[in-house]
């Protein structure tokens, strides 16, 4: 029975009492407290209320995974998703806040779905598909970013690393992207 529900018909009063004065049924309290508070709780799940921010965290958290699964089985987009390994707010955020030109050009490469030869010969409209930096390997987004000799001093200089891996363009700030694209002059085929 609740506090309110005894009150309705009866005159209760609530008191403080000491930690250690002998008052008659203190003991007992304690005691049931104590069995309270150590026992588990049986009853509907929670059994107190959730914030708000609880909720949306979990939410939130549950979204992530189920659209990093969903990444992970779609098949194709093969490119993209070595660049692209997951969420990243930051990133997003960074990208969001660009000019229109600057997101195009920076999805572009990452998805590979830009002005690159590879790309351009696979739809006939180059009439071959090696990088025009090395003239070695086929022009991809990621030989580009990652593996072309042509390009390994301005990587090192810009990223501080001549071969870096696909995915960490994710994890850089985005300024350095944009200047390897503007001082590659990448910026012309993207």
């Amino acid at each position: 029975m609740s506090q309110q529900e005894l009150g309705r018909n009866n005159t209760v009063i609530l008191a403080w009492v000491p930690g250690h004065s002998v008052i008659n049924g203190k003991e007992k309290a304690d005691e049931a407290a104590r069995l309270g508070a150590t026992s588990e709780f049986i009853g509907p799940e929670p059994f107190c209320g959730l914030p708000r921010s609880t909720i949306r965290s979990s939410i939130l958290n549950w979204l992530n995974i189920q659209s990093q699964e969903w990444w992970q089985k779609t098949p194709g987009q093969r490119q993209a998703k070595l660049a692209i390994k997951g969420r990243s707010k930051s990133f997003t955020a960074d990208l969001l806040n660009q000019e229109r030109k600057i997101v195009r050009m920076v999805v572009g490469l990452l998805t590979g779905h830009c002005r690159l030869n590879k790309h351009m010969y696979n739809m006939r409209l180059a009439d071959d598909d090696l990088c025009r930096f090395c003239l070695e390997e086929e022009e991809t987004a990621v030989h580009v970013l990652c593996q072309c000799e042509g390009l390994a001093r301005l990587r090192l200089r810009i990223m501080g690393d001549p071969y870096p891996s696909p995915c960490s363009f994710m994890e850089e700030p985005l300024s350095r992207l944009k200047a390897f694209i503007n001082e590659s002059g990448l910026g012309a085929f993207l």
